[in-house]
């Protein structure tokens, strides 16, 4: 598989689960890997979190036939090594996330808000390589890109608690 078809099949899966999880109300989706989706705006700060919910329902991706994507995805998966399944995994993770707080109203507080979920996926993508990289640059990289990402993510926080209103924002 390509990192096209790797790319547009976690996305597809993504937008789906992301649609179905809202429409069930559920918080967690099993990922092909064995993993968890986070489908909803778990993790995010509260600013956000009430934000994403004054921003209206999730939009209804119900009827989007997904059986083979997903059978796809775990044939992908069973021949995966420990890192393309962690990077596969931290994707998934940050998705919905990122969906959610997409879909505040307030232009501002929606990028800050997606902004956090993206960061922290390269923080958990920089943690995957130093687990399993072996390559001293690349690992030097990694911890770099672990010490910007938390800090712009506390400074995004804090952007949050001065800016976004606490009844979400329109």
């Amino acid at each position: 598989m390509t990192i096209r078809m790797i790319a547009f099949a976690t996305a597809v899966l993504s937008i789906s689960a992301w649609g179905a999880a809202a429409q069930q109300n559920q918080g967690q989706m099993q990922h092909p890997s064995g993993g968890q989706m986070a489908m909803s705006t778990e993790g995010l700060p509260e600013e956000c979190r009430t934000a994403a919910q004054a921003g209206g329902p999730m939009p209804n991706m119900q009827g989007m036939d997904m059986s083979g994507m997903m059978q796809s995805m775990q044939g992908m998966m069973a021949n995966m090594n420990e890192a393309q399944k962690g990077y596969m995994d931290t994707m998934m993770k940050m998705h919905g996330p990122m969906m959610s707080a997409h879909m505040i109203k307030d232009s501002d507080v929606a990028f800050v808000c997606g902004m956090i979920p993206h960061h922290q996926g390269a923080i958990d993508m920089a943690r995957v390589v130093l687990k399993t990289g072996d390559n001293a640059e690349a690992r030097k990289m990694a911890e770099t890109v672990i010490k910007a990402q938390e800090q712009e993510i506390a400074e995004m926080k804090d952007w949050l608690k001065k800016n976004a209103k606490k009844e979400g924002s329109n």
